[in-house]
């Protein structure tokens, strides 16, 4: 018998556990994300910088437990970067960078091209409220975001779903333009 198993062995249940741990958290941040998302579309400012809070600690912890197990936390990290992200978009009106969010171009990207969507459902809110300009404000932000992507061409196991992402970006956009531009007419009778 090899005479290191017994070391093997208990490296390996370490990174088991190691794993597990990453998985665990990778759900709690992930749920976090969700409700913070939530919140900020209710306008909800006290819920959202409670699982702002949450959120930027339990990602700080993952960053110091993950090194080597980063596949099983990317859909963490880049639920992380919706959240803040789409924070951001809506309070400030812009895209944040991404050493802002401290976060890697894989879960950057990732993240800000789920925004999308979010930004989709907010210009919805808006237009229903009659804030022409805040909509505005945000399809300008989902066409950067779509526009800027279009030149990245990279395998899925690099950029896992980046080209169904993209897709995605275009069919929500194509699909908010009656209203974007029945919202620009509305503006420019003002």
């Amino acid at each position: 018998m090899i005479e290191e198993i017994g070391r093997i062995e208990k490296d390996i249940l370490g990174l088991e556990e190691r794993r597990d741990a990453v998985m665990a958290l990778s759900r709690m941040i992930i749920r976090s994300a969700g409700k913070m998302i939530t919140a900020v579309h209710a306008g909800n400012n006290a819920a959202c910088l409670k699982e702002a809070s949450f959120l930027g600690e339990a990602i700080k912890r993952m960053r110091k437990m993950e090194k080597g197990l980063e596949f099983y936390s990317l859909q963490a990290h880049q639920e992380y970067v919706e959240a803040f992200s789409f924070m951001i978009m809506v309070r400030e009106m812009r895209i944040p960078r991404m050493a802002e969010l401290g976060e890697g171009s894989v879960s950057y990207l990732l993240g800000l091209m789920d925004t999308v969507g979010e930004l989709k459902r907010e210009i919805f809110d808006r237009l229903r409220n009659g804030d022409r300009d805040s909509a505005l404000v945000y399809f300008g932000i989902m066409e950067e975001i779509y526009d800027s992507s279009l030149p990245l061409r990279f395998p899925n196991s690099i950029m896992p779903d980046f080209r169904k992402k993209q897709d995605v970006a275009r069919i929500q956009i194509e699909g908010l333009m009656p209203e974007i531009l029945a919202a620009e007419k509305e503006k420019r009778k003002r």
